[in-house]
């Protein structure tokens, strides 16, 4: 990690609605609705299944796709009305955005990614990206390199360098909304990256003629040479330009090298999931957790978590090291871009006084991930928390 922070600049509150208005505009114009949406009147699905191993029965594990696509078995999604949208989109935005963004960035050229991490770190790309450099091995999590997120632009320039990332890194994605796939980077970063995603994106893949991609279903593993990575359930939606609502599946992602277990939430709400991949995965070493565009509440509450919820998330996850994510770098929703870690800090310290694993990243900053106490303790665990093995 080297030179300087740099700060952001906040658009003024004019240009910020007009973006979001614009955001509105043309996305329902093209695809019906925009990538946002909320639960209003939440439904709970009846659907049940059994756990694995034929223990308790719950809809974690319950079938999640029916006539009209994917949905969370546990607490179906209601779909906003464009009057719900206007009514959000016109609204006062009760934030004060006037003044400077706080966003701290570090300058870093990626080329220790080129060769061997004695241990495993992490570098915050900006949003949900993250490249995580475990021993010779590279993976990336929803990556995004660059200027816009279909329309909302980018505040902060990513934390590393697109043309670092090696050739033979794998990437996770957790499903399909501009500001967590993007076609520019995967056009960008090299063909030879391997690439796990939801049900219903190896299409979209394979259409840009990236050939080494593995789909997968909720609580679905693939083994990638020394790493195991699990798809799991979140609490989302999902839809794109092309792809219909829910047409696609969305989910977490636990990735686990043998030395160290990584998780990763991509975009969700908070959910009972959170305790039983606490529950069944334990040991985690390091959870990147989302904590921005969570306001207003009354329309975000169902598929974005705020600051508190994404708190919880990591206690119930049992994870040695939470990461924040999801802020700092897309104007989303109405809350400043540099508040949800303020935020975090202010929640944190009102519960427990303080809590010295969480690690609030800089854009670029390259974190080490402290070492285990019992050395193999991964390896050790039982595979049976792993299902529905696929080789790769």
């Amino acid at each position: 990690m080297s030179g300087q922070v740099e700060r952001g600049s906040r658009p003024s509150r004019g240009a910020a609605f007009r973006a979001r208005l614009a955001v509105l505009a043309g996305v329902c114009a093209s695809a019906g609705l925009p990538s946002t949406g909320f639960a209003r009147g939440d439904v709970d699905a009846g659907g049940q299944g059994v756990g694995e191993g034929g223990g308790a029965v719950t809809p974690l594990y319950a079938p999640h796709r029916d006539d009209d696509g994917y949905f969370n078995p546990w607490r179906r999604f209601a779909r906003p009305s464009l009057w719900d949208m206007l009514v959000w989109k016109t609204s006062d935005n009760p934030y004060d955005e006037a003044g400077p963004l706080s966003i701290p960035r570090v300058a870093n050229d990626g080329a220790y990614l080129a060769g061997e991490e004695h241990s495993a770190t992490v570098t915050w790309v900006g949003h949900a990206t993250f490249a995580v450099h475990d021993r010779d091995d590279v993976f990336l999590t929803d990556p995004h390199f660059s200027k816009r997120a279909l329309i909302p632009a980018r505040a902060v320039p990513p934390g590393l360098p697109v043309e670092s990332i090696p050739a033979d890194a794998f990437a996770i994605v957790s499903h399909n909304h501009y500001d967590h796939l993007d076609a520019e980077t995967v056009e960008a970063l090299p063909a030879t990256v391997g690439w796990y995603v939801p049900k219903g994106l190896a299409g979209w893949f394979r259409e840009r003629g990236r050939a080494d991609v593995v789909e997968l279903d909720w609580w679905e593993s693939a083994r990638r040479g020394r790493f195991t990575i699990t798809c799991l359930p979140s609490q989302h939606w999902s839809r794109r330009i092309g792809q219909g609502e829910n047409e696609t599946l969305w989910c977490a992602w636990l990735v686990d090298s043998g030395d160290y277990r990584y998780f990763f939430a991509g975009d969700t709400g908070y959910f009972g999931g959170f305790a039983e991949f606490g529950r069944r995965f334990d040991p985690i070493d390091v959870a990147m957790l989302p904590i921005g565009a969570y306001a207003p509440r009354w329309f975000m509450a169902y598929q974005h978590m705020d600051p508190a919820e994404a708190y919880q998330a990591f206690l119930d996850l049992r994870a040695g090291t939470m990461l924040p994510m999801h802020w700092g770098t897309f104007d989303l929703t109405d809350e400043p871009l540099d508040l949800p870690p303020r935020e975090l800090a202010r929640i944190v310290a009102e519960r427990s006084g303080g809590d010295d694993r969480i690690r609030v990243l800089a854009v670029g900053e390259r974190w080490k991930v402290p070492e285990r106490t019992s050395a193999g303790a991964a390896a050790e665990r039982s595979l049976d928390a792993f299902p529905q093995m696929k080789e790769n």
